[in-house]
């Protein structure tokens, strides 16, 4: 699983990251940051999209990461669980 986390300044290039995380399948668990399954060639996503979309003075990051419900408050094994997206 991975952990993906942003402090993009920038609206714009701020929601065209959440919405392609989103489309990778990633699932949003708070304002900024995005967990899940990532593949490979989706890591290259999450790289490039990073260089494309944040200044200078922007924060993001990306790693891999097992989150533990035991160390959480509130959130609950369903809020973790993997969303599943069909492609037609």
């Amino acid at each position: 699983m991975y952990l993906v986390s942003y402090d993009i300044e920038n609206t714009k290039n701020r929601t065209k990251l959440f919405e392609e995380l989103k489309d990778l399948g990633l699932l949003n668990i708070q304002k900024s940051v995005f967990y899940g399954e990532l593949s490979k060639s989706e890591i290259k996503v999450v790289k490039e999209l990073f260089k494309k979309l944040c200044g200078d003075e922007d924060k993001a990051f990306l790693c891999r990461c097992k989150i533990d419900l035991n160390d959480t408050h509130g959130y609950k094994k369903a809020d973790l669980e993997q969303v599943e997206f069909d492609f037609v």
